[in-house]
């Protein structure tokens, strides 16, 4: 495929998969060491990559699933060891199947997976994908590996990034001298006025206003308590009212007296006297009497008043 970009003396990587590599496969192998020169071209089957345990940065250029659509489904953990083993600035050849290529939508959604899938794995400068052209023969594959005819091989180009995994880089500090006062503008002698650092407060020169002068006598004055005692909601009939949602302690005050004058009601030990016999206990006094109200004051003849002999 001569859209291959390849320079003397590089390394390529070229995976496929089935039983045996296509007969136009082999052309274009043969083709490509030809324009390598010195170089050489490595094929490796697809599900063998991450046995092969090739070093870091070995190859220069890396081709997957071109000429070889069976070889196109690619995931992460194989788009991450091609990065891996691809040198700083490689650059990736990769061929993807798409179903369902005569919708727009659905072919865009797939290529927009494939692009996510790349950059999660490390490349980066990802060229617009495209449909590449297949022989008749490899077209009837793909047909038959997919089972339909909706169906077509989409071409992305990705590069490694220019440095490696771990890679460091010494940062260029400016030990300099810094500007003179002369140099400084007048916008930054004007905002260096209204500037207090804590070496500031511990000069001599610097005058600091006493809290204690801004208060005069009568802010030194002890209120009168009478004074800070509450007189809202004063009615008509000259009777303090709270106010709604009051915070100055009437409602609480007013409400304690509420609670003083209000009459206490009698009421038994048991709380259950008042019902009758069926609720009342063995030695309760008023065993044997009617049923009362709850809260009736209820009265014992000196004859009750006394045990039994």
């Amino acid at each position: 495929m001569e859209d291959i970009d390849v320079k003397g003396g590089q390394i390529v990587l070229w995976l496929w998969s089935g039983k045996s590599p296509s007969e136009d496969l082999q052309s274009e192998v043969k083709d490509l060491q030809q324009r390598l020169g010195s170089g050489k071209v490595q094929m490796e089957h697809i599900d063998r990559l991450a046995l092969a345990n090739h070093p870091s940065s070995t190859f220069d250029i890396a081709v997957s699933g071109l000429l070889d659509p069976s070889a196109s489904l690619h995931n992460s953990d194989t788009l991450a060891e091609l990065c891996r083993i691809l040198k700083p600035d490689g650059k990736l050849y990769l061929g993807q199947v798409v179903t369902g290529a005569s919708s727009d939508e659905n072919k865009m959604k797939m290529t927009d997976k494939t692009t996510s899938v790349l950059k999660l794995s490390g490349f980066v400068n990802i060229s617009q994908p495209k449909v590449i052209s297949l022989s008749d023969d490899s077209k009837q594959d793909l047909v038959k590996q997919h089972k339909t005819n909706d169906v077509c091989l989409i071409q992305f180009i990705a590069n490694k990034p220019s440095y490696e995994v771990g890679a460091s880089s010494q940062l260029k500090i400016s030990f300099g001298k810094k500007k003179t006062d002369s140099a400084v503008g007048s916008s930054e002698k004007t905002a260096a006025v209204w500037k207090l650092s804590a070496m500031d407060m511990a000069d001599d020169d610097v005058d600091l206003v006493n809290e204690d002068e801004l208060l005069d006598e009568d802010d030194l004055k002890r209120p009168d308590p009478a004074s800070l005692k509450a007189d809202c909601g004063t009615g008509a009939d000259k009777k303090k009212k709270a106010c709604k949602n009051c915070t100055c302690g009437l409602a609480e005050e007013l409400d304690a007296e509420a609670a003083k004058s209000k009459p206490k009601t009698a009421t038994s030990a048991c709380g259950s006297c008042y019902l009758g016999d069926a609720f009342r206990c063995s030695s309760c006094p008023y065993l044997g009497m009617p049923a009362f109200k709850a809260g009736e004051k209820i009265t014992l003849s000196n004859r009750q008043l006394q045990a039994d002999r």
